[in-house]
């Protein structure tokens, strides 16, 4: 007889638990409860899942947590003041503490909007389940066919500063045939305090479209957030990605693509700052399906202080995906000796006629340069952050869009003050 010896909970999966049964959320009921029965049974992930070798999610979850109530609209407006828009001209779709507000921003021609929560898709990891069980607002927008929206939309994710909280969100994106659209999503909260900021992106990007998205993430310093951004590309689509990573305690940002359709091209671009003790993990899978597809993905992460960086990038190359290009790299500058980054590319090719390729440095700040900007009078730490802006400046300046360039670097810059 076998004797089975009951898992016991963590603080963070009991915290978890609790604030479901305390808040009993409503709608999408039977996806809802199939997502909150998967966390009871299984539990966050350890580092015996592979996908979370280094990100155990269930030693990291911490905190008390309660769903968090929708803010007044004098808070929901307030908290918009301390973190001025990327980019002025740009209509905006506003969610606070989870919760959408209608401000009146006149919607781009071509765009529509349903400011309702979308119908939760599969919810296969912890990441999903979480988002799944708590979110509470949403919306569903639709760039029509054959549309060319030259005013970018933002979506704009604001924390008001209400601790031990779930701010919990989807988006459903569809791109028609033929459309083209500029996005800017971007999550920002007070420091020193703790909360959980569960998103989840799905981007269908149909045939012929492309799409222009840039990903801002500078959530308080202590706050959680986990996060999903997948996305699914028919034929002959281009789907440009950069994403910035500058804030957050625990961030576990998983970005999954699924190129399905002949002629599709994909380009990822990101900054990952890690700084003081914040744990970054951007998880990334990339699978070809169809033949005749590209795409192209590169990472620069700079880690100082004590925090830890995670890059997981995996290309899989379906049997029926010949002729794919597919590139990977990964470059890291480590500035302290208790500072940590993790790099995992990896390939997988089931197909015989392809191109791929995949790299991962790691490095200091070259000691020549330093001496040589010193030597002409530029104090240390300057110097230190000149260097690091130029390595990092190389992936933000191919957004080749002035204004959203400043307004990232100025975000980078405030950035370094704090950290170097």
């Amino acid at each position: 007889m076998t004797a089975h010896t009951p898992r016991i909970l963590t603080d963070g999966e009991t915290a978890l638990m609790a604030a479901y049964d305390n808040a009993q959320p409503t709608g999408h009921t039977k996806a809802r409860t199939a997502a909150i029965n998967a966390l009871r049974e299984l539990g966050l992930p350890t580092r015996r899942i592979e996908a979370f070798h280094y990100t155990d999610l269930r030693a990291l979850l911490r905190g008390q947590y309660q769903i968090a109530e929708r803010p007044s609209q004098e808070d929901a407006r307030a908290i918009g003041t301390g973190f001025p828009r990327l980019v002025d001209d740009a209509s905006v779709l506003h969610f606070r503490d989870g919760h959408y507000f209608d401000w009146g921003d006149e919607l781009p021609k071509g765009i529509l909007v349903d400011a309702q929560l979308p119908v939760p898709t599969g919810a296969d990891d912890a990441v999903a389940q979480i988002n799944t069980a708590f979110a509470s607002s949403g919306a569903s927008i639709t760039i029509q066919a054959n549309a060319e929206v030259e005013k970018i939309l933002g979506i704009a994710h604001a924390h008001t500063g209400a601790a031990n909280t779930i701010a919990a969100m989807r988006t459903s994106i569809v791109a028609e045939s033929g459309s083209s659209c500029r996005l800017i999503d971007r999550a920002v909260g007070k420091n020193d305090v703790f909360y959980l900021h569960s998103s989840v992106v799905d981007l269908d990007i149909k045939d012929h479209a492309t799409v222009n998205y840039v990903l801002s993430i500078e959530e308080g310093d202590a706050a959680q957030r986990l996060a999903q951004f997948n996305v699914k590309m028919g034929k002959q689509t281009t789907l440009n990605l950069f994403i910035l990573n500058a804030g957050g305690k625990l961030v576990r940002q998983e970005i999954n693509f699924d190129v399905l359709g002949e002629g599709a091209n994909l380009n990822i671009s990101g900054v990952n700052l890690v700084g003081g003790e914040a744990h970054i993990d951007v998880t990334s899978r990339i699978t070809h399906h169809a033949p005749n597809t590209n795409s192209q993905e590169t990472f620069r992460n700079v880690t100082t202080g004590r925090g830890r960086g995670v890059f997981q990038g995996q290309i899989n190359v379906r049997q029926a995906a010949q002729l794919t290009d597919a590139r990977m790299a990964c470059n890291t500058l480590l500035l302290s000796d208790d500072c940590d980054f993790s790099a995992k590319p990896e390939l997988e090719i089931f197909a015989d006629n392809v191109q791929c390729a995949h790299g991962a440095t790691v490095t200091d700040i070259e000691e020549s340069y330093m001496f040589y900007l010193m030597a002409r009078g530029i104090s240390e730490t300057r110097a230190r952050r000149m260097l690091i802006k130029a390595f990092v400046a190389e992936i933000v300046d191919e957004l080749e869009e002035e204004p959203l360039i400043e307004a990232l670097e100025r975000r980078i810059d405030i950035w370094m003050e704090q950290h170097v």
